[in-house]
């Protein structure tokens, strides 16, 4: 574990008394906590990166191909299929990173697992320039990273604190996971258009190596202090069939299962009902009379005469993006100024539109102009999501535990689920789907996070350990399959995104209920509620 030792330097005093403002740090630990903060803060970084190219992809992509045959389905039922794929994959990825887990030590299993997914990246990048579709895999293969390289950080924290450093010190360590999404989302956002997704991912390999590097650093620093050396970790007791035994015949740990169950359907739904809503409302101004040329034909690039492959000129038909509304128009070049475009659109001249923004009017370029919606949209909605994240992980998220306990923080999410789903349902715009979400997503990522952590307190060491990983793997995934079954009835039924946002609200309604069976099952198994100083005194 690393060090407590009391050396301390001027500079490590000054970073000493500064931390301390936000958790007890001791001076030895001071270097490996400011390295771990910045290792998390660039990987979440890196991570939101990858997650905002994700979603132009698969959602700009429309259709899947299977067996070369083109199924008529919309980006976000693509999402959703893709979603309840990425259930089945992981199975099989959960038991490779088990069975690596046992053969490597820690430094050699994060140095494998980082080379692996920076050299994905490169290769994505690769087949991009290729043309070949990378939506699907590319969905699939991020769901995959985000479980193995994040959840592989934080077991190597785990690794290198013991329980009562990891108390002190986690507090301060992810403060960098959040501000490291909520950076990335803005930086996504911010960087899309001017290099496109597919140079996002060099960067985001990039990224991974450095953090490679810093999680070496921490790894020697370990070893260097006094209580270093070769180390073994306590394998969790029992496996996968235990924990589903021990879930079984435990009624409080069926009630957490049937939490996770219900607040993954009622996510996954949700971002189906975003997603939908975003590409409905980005296309709702295209007018039927000129719609994109069929795939394989190109409408003309320039003005009469000129050669279809030839560069945007004066008077060619075009797509503006307009991602303050979120929109695309229909238009065609006034001007060229250098780089940037005058463009004739929605009865007015827009000036000076930068290139990333003009696209072509064929299919290809219609798909582009959506992927730059979608991927400026996307970037800011994780930036405001983790933005308000951050800001009640600091300032509110203790104080409820505080002065209200964790049952009461356990009815906050369901409880802004329900309203903001009955505003959809009587009002389904992009703008209200917009700010359900980040209230919903924000609440999930800090208040109803640290409260379901929360409940394994007060069980045993068995089921903290295999319940607990059969419940965050499995259960999981089990409501992405269920939102997606969902999708698919909502698509032969025809379903609006009204209906959907009822469904939501039932789903809601049955989530309260699991809430209050684990409210009182809770009362009776824990004592670290406010007033719990009585039970234990009894």
């Amino acid at each position: 574990m690393a060090s407590t030792g009391e050396n301390e330097t001027p500079a490590r005093g000054v970073l000493h008394r500064l931390l301390s403002i936000f958790a007890e740090v001791k001076p030895r630990e001071v270097f490996s906590v400011l390295v771990l903060t910045l290792n998390v803060f660039l990987l979440l970084t890196g991570y939101y990166l990858l997650k905002v190219v994700r979603e132009p992809l698969i959602l700009a992509g429309g259709g899947l191909e299977i067996g070369g045959q083109k199924l008529d389905l919309d980006g976000p039922e693509v999402k959703a299929y893709a979603a309840a794929g990425q259930a089945l994959l992981l199975v099989g990825v959960v038991r490779a990173y088990g069975a690596m887990a046992r053969r490597f030590g820690r430094m050699q299993l994060t140095t494998a697992l980082t080379l692996f997914f920076a050299g994905n990246l490169v290769l994505f990048f690769f087949l991009a320039r290729l043309g070949v579709p990378l939506g699907v895999p590319f969905y699939l293969w991020v769901g995959c990273f985000n479980l193995t390289v994040i959840a592989q950080f934080w077991s190597f924290a785990n690794d290198v604190y013991s329980p009562e450093q990891g108390k002190r010190l986690f507090a301060i360590v992810g403060i960098g996971s959040s501000l490291g999404a909520m950076f990335g989302a803005q930086i996504a956002k911010r960087v899309y258009v001017p290099i496109g997704p597919y140079n996002m991912m060099l960067v985001a390999a990039g990224v991974l190596l450095a953090c490679l590097w810093l999680t070496y650093l921490v790894h020697r620093d370990d070893l260097a202090g006094p209580d270093g050396g070769p180390k073994k970790a306590d394998a969790p007791p029992g496996g996968a069939a235990g924990g589903f035994k021990i879930i079984a015949g435990d009624r409080y740990l069926l009630l957490i299962a049937a939490l996770t169950l219900v607040l993954n359907w009622v996510n996954s739904t949700g971002e189906y009902i975003l997603d939908r809503t975003l590409i409905e409302s980005a296309t709702s101004a295209l007018g039927q009379e000129s719609a994109p040329a069929a795939a394989g034909e190109e409408a003309p690039a320039a003005a009469a005469g000129a050669d279809p492959g030839a560069p945007l000129a004066a008077g060619a038909p075009v797509y503006l993006v307009d991602p303050e509304a979120s929109r695309l128009l229909e238009g065609k070049i006034a001007a060229v100024k250098g780089a940037a475009f005058d463009v004739e659109a929605g009865g007015k001249v827009v000036e000076g539109a930068e290139k990333g923004l003009v696209h072509p009017r064929t299919e290809k370029g219609k798909k582009a102009a959506l992927g730059a919606i979608i991927g400026t949209f996307k970037g800011d909605f994780f930036y405001w999501v983790n933005t308000l994240g951050v800001v009640l992980q600091l300032f509110l998220v203790s104080r409820i535990f505080k002065y209200f306990g964790v049952r009461f923080a356990l009815f906050i999410l369901p409880t802004i689920a329900l309203l903001g789903n009955a505003s959809l349902a009587v009002l389904p715009a992009l703008a209200v789907v917009r700010v359900a979400k980040i209230a919903e997503n924000s609440t999930d990522y800090s208040v109803q996070n640290t409260a379901r952590q929360a409940l394994f307190l007060p069980v045993g060491r068995d089921a903290k350990y295999s319940a607990k990983a059969a419940i965050d793997t499995f259960v999981v995934r089990a409501g992405d399959v269920l939102a997606a079954v969902g999708v698919i009835v909502g698509q032969v039924l025809a379903l609006s995104v009204r209906h959907f946002a009822m469904v939501n609200i039932a789903l809601a309604l049955a989530w309260l209920g699991v809430v209050v069976g684990i409210a009182r099952e809770h009362k009776r198994r824990a004592a670290d509620e406010p007033g719990a100083e009585d039970l234990k005194a009894a």
